[in-house]
């Protein structure tokens, strides 16, 4: 271990950083967890897709693009941390626990979209087939693959990836990795805020599963009214091949409306992301 120590000592003289190699391993290690934390739990960075060691090498680039301004929260002194293993363990967590929960945030647009997806393959009858999204990480239906491979596609094509990666790079900014957050009274804004946004998951999918859902409602009232005509066709059967493609038809007629719902609810997610880092900063004021 201590040649270890050496030999990064070694390589920081070399690179020209003026720091112990122990404070740069815990400010490292601090930064790379809220960055792997995050990345791991969003799904525009690909999710199981994405192999382990470029998610690795992704946020060791974003901790070292990040690491001149966290240099500010050493000891200009050059001294020693005031915190000890159990208080690098405590920040680890912390910082654990920043990062999933923003990246929690992040993801809830996905998540509704696919819910959108599944809500139609109910009504078209389709729920049997499920696929793996593996930017997710769990089984959603077929048209919930489509629509949540169709928001990846819209979300990164029009650069939104980038303002919440800015916001996490900034985060050091109001949420020192150093530090221990002032724990008090006032949570229930923040309480209420995030149940909300939680619970918006399950209206924005309905609101973009709307047209699907008329679509097929008049559909079966359609097929209902032929029963009454003629009782001796059977119209179930007669109506889930023509409620499978209709629905697929619906969804390809409103792709323009699905992308711009899309963006508009881009633009919620990122000001719920900036509200929740607006609330962890006040713990450090």
């Amino acid at each position: 271990m201590q040649e270890f120590l050496q030999l990064l000592e070694l390589v920081l003289k070399t690179f020209e950083v003026g720091q112990n190699p122990q404070a740069f391993l815990v400010l490292f290690g601090l930064a790379f967890a809220r960055f792997i934390s995050f990345i791991l739990v969003v799904p525009f960075f690909g999710g199981q897709v994405v192999p382990a060691q470029v998610k690795v090498a992704v946020a060791t680039s974003l901790v070292i693009i990040t690491y001149p301004a966290l240099l500010a929260e050493l000891p200009p002194d050059g001294s020693s941390l005031g915190f000890g293993v159990l208080g690098f363990v405590g920040l680890l967590a912390k910082e654990i626990f920043v990062g999933f929960t923003l990246g929690f945030v992040a993801s809830l647009v996905f998540e509704a979209v696919q819910v959108a997806g599944r809500i139609a393959d109910l009504q078209r009858g389709s729920t049997m087939g499920e696929l793996f999204a593996p930017q997710l990480q769990e089984r959603v239906s077929e048209l919930g693959q489509f629509q949540l491979q169709l928001a990846i596609v819209v979300f990164l094509t029009t650069g939104a990836h980038r303002f919440f990666i800015s916001s996490l790079v900034r985060s050091f900014l109001f949420i020192p990795a150093l530090r221990f957050p002032k724990i008090e009274a006032g949570w229930s804004p923040a309480a209420e805020f995030f149940t909300l946004v939680t619970g918006s998951v399950l209206s924005i999918g309905v609101q973009l599963a709307v047209p699907i859902i008329v679509t097929l409602l008049l559909t079966d009232l359609f097929f209902g009214l032929i029963n009454r005509v003629a009782p001796q066709v059977n119209v179930f059967f007669l109506s889930m091949p023509v409620k499978m493609w209709l629905g697929i038809l619906v969804v390809a007629l409103m792709l323009s409306f699905l992308i711009s719902r899309m963006l508009d609810y881009f633009d919620e997610s990122y000001e719920a992301f900036e509200f929740m880092l607006k609330f962890f900063s006040q713990m450090y004021q």
